[in-house]
């Protein structure tokens, strides 16, 4: 990745607050910069920014995965109809990035993306989910962009 790029991305990491943050993604048209940067996301900081982020038009499907399991999509691919009330903000987030995948609003590219999963966890979802569901297990892309900043 480009120094520009990166250097965008930790002053959006470290020293921007949310609002910067939401202004700065308006402008940033790089499926690369929003998947570095989703990547090194600090959760603790709630669902706003990914939610932009996955409303982008250059939001790619590696991207929208690696948000879904950096969320523990996991555990809704799992048990899709648990109702938990204290997570509600979690599960509504959640629930509508699974639909948005399954609705293919997102475009294959070539930034890499495999599963955080083992090859048991993969082998006890592909018993709970139906065959639309597999994309949650695909591998894409073959540009490694996992840096962590």
């Amino acid at each position: 990745m480009e120094k520009e790029k990166e250097i965008i991305i930790l002053q959006m990491l470290y020293d921007k607050d949310i609002e910067e943050v939401l202004k700065e993604l308006n402008t940033i048209n790089d499926s690369e910069m929003l998947y570095v940067y989703a990547y090194n996301y600090n959760w603790d900081n709630g669902f706003e920014i990914p939610k932009s982020i996955l409303h982008k038009d250059c939001c790619d499907l590696s991207t929208a995965l690696m948000i879904f399991y950096s969320a523990d999509g996991e555990r809704y691919l799992q048990n899709k109809d648990e109702k938990n009330i204290r997570l509600k903000e979690w599960s509504i987030f959640i629930k509508d990035l699974y639909n948005m995948i399954l609705e293919n609003r997102f475009k294959k590219s070539n930034i890499k993306f495999a599963p955080p999963l083992s090859k048991v966890q993969i082998y006890k979802l592909k018993k709970d989910i139906v065959n639309q569901e597999y994309i949650f297990l695909e591998n894409i892309g073959d540009k490694d962009l996992n840096i962590s900043l």
